[in-house]
């Protein structure tokens, strides 16, 4: 890179030599030291080499918990955009064996004879993560062909990566319906789903892969969150047959299946979803700059850039409205990562957070049509090293950053932002990223 290189900066502050008040812009007087502070924004063509985007990181059923849909967010014409569909999948564990009772004399004693009865299935949402308008009906279906509890998806019972298994019909297969219960927010959280003992028994067998249950719906505009799913069994200990005990059988597998899987965006960045998506940024900081005017007038252009010179530095990144169907409609938290071995991406090694623990909180609210708020990502430390060509402590640096969700995955929803021009070297694509810079010179330095 040569000091002739012509860098499209987009001069917004030029302070005089000595000047101590605080920049507009500025969250704190740290960001000016004295002498002369300008800040610069950079457009994606004079500091980004390439963007890319990858999906596929971890499973649906890594959440721990599940998804209810029906034509969610479905366009005008049905036919073109149905909407997502979304079904949550459980598999419930070995029974109990043992529980200690009070036989008929009132003495407590373990009692390994049982006999299971009915069954409660206690499903609880996140009120505040689903999308409803009201009581929801949601419809209870035992499976009846075998699936995998970490890899099945809407189109496949099992997904690894030596064996697909499709499922007879996509999004389960063949089902024995159970029934349709009625789950009202008002009411609380929890729905409770009765399960008769015929079909308790059949799921004590917990070396068959076909039993579970698929918990849907048939009311359209819906989304709800699923966070957990117990089953609670009646059971008759033989000890005292007059007593009936409540015994807890652990959620073996939990995960949900959905269509469709969005595709790739074509002129985009994405961050999140589950499985989940990864924006991966090639960056090239330029050594030297040839403007602003202001600053060229007082120091004299081309003027080098140094990690001394960095007060603060961003990602200003322009967010997309998505389809409503993965559109965020809670806070999403998103994190930056240096890619460790490039050359093995999208499987690369990341580097610790360059975010802190929290991340950058971006609001559902961005992300509504039509988009275009502007999310700042602090990049001050990365910018540093870059220059230096090393950390401060002295280890290597990588040139290559991912963006993505602090939490992997977290949830179905994922944040979109606008790409950058193409071909390469075209015209600013509106809205693209920039690289906001706030510069300290010293007269002679």
């Amino acid at each position: 890179m040569t000091p002739a290189r012509r860098l499209a900066l987009l001069p917004l502050v030029a302070l005089g030599a000595g000047c101590t008040e605080m920049l507009p812009t500025a969250e704190s007087d740290d960001l000016v030291r004295g002498g002369i502070a300008v800040e610069v924004r950079l457009p994606a063509s004079d500091f980004l080499d390439r963007v890319r985007v990858y999906g596929g990181y971890g499973r649906a059923s890594e959440l721990g918990g599940g998804f209810i849909a029906h034509r969610f967010g479905a366009g005008a014409d049905p036919a073109a955009d149905p909407g997502l569909e979304a079904a949550t999948l459980l598999r419930f564990g070995r029974y109990p064996s043992v529980v200690t009772v009070n036989d008929t004399t009132g003495t407590s004693r373990p009692d390994s004879s049982l006999t299971f009865l009915s069954a409660r299935i206690v499903a609880r949402f996140d009120t505040l993560g689903s999308v409803h308008s009201g009581p929801v009906a949601i419809r209870a279906d035992a499976t009846t062909e075998a699936w995998d509890g970490v890899s099945a998806t809407w189109e496949h019972a099992v997904d690894t990566l030596l064996n697909r298994v499709p499922w007879s019909q996509p999004g389960g297969g063949a089902l024995q319906e159970m029934g349709e219960w009625v789950w009202d927010p008002e009411a609380g959280d929890s729905l409770i789903i009765e399960v008769d003992s015929a079909q308790v028994a059949a799921w004590s067998d917990t070396t068959d892969l076909t039993h579970g249950v698929r918990l849907s719906t048939e009311a359209p505009g819906v989304r709800l969150q699923l966070r957990s799913a117990l089953m609670w069994i009646e059971t008759m200990p033989s000890l005292n047959p007059d007593t009936l005990i409540q015994v807890l059988a652990g959620t073996d597998a939990i995960t949900f299946i959905y269509d469709p899987v969005p595709a790739a965006p074509e002129n985009g960045m994405r961050i999140g979803g589950a499985p989940a998506w990864r924006t991966v940024l090639d960056l090239d900081i330029p050594p030297a700059l040839d403007g602003p005017p202001a600053l060229c007038a007082q120091l004299g252009c081309p003027l080098e850039l140094s990690e001394d010179h960095i007060s603060y530095a961003a990602l200003r990144l322009t967010t997309q409205a998505e389809q409503a169907a993965f559109a965020p409609s809670d806070t999403i938290s998103i994190d930056l990562r240096m890619v460790m071995v490039p050359s093995v991406l999208p499987k690369s090694p990341l580097g610790p957070s360059l975010s802190g623990i929290a991340g950058v909180i971006l609001s559902p609210e961005w992300f509504a049509p039509p988009g275009g708020h502007v999310v700042e990502v602090p990049v001050t430390g990365l910018v540093q090293d870059l220059l230096r060509g090393e950390t401060a402590d002295g280890d290597p640096v990588s040139t290559t950053v991912a963006l993505l969700s602090t939490f992997e995955p977290l949830s179905i929803e994922y944040a979109s932002f606008e790409g950058v021009g193409a071909p390469p070297g075209g015209p600013a694509r509106p809205g693209e990223p920039e690289l906001r810079l706030i510069l300290n010179y010293v007269r002679g330095r």
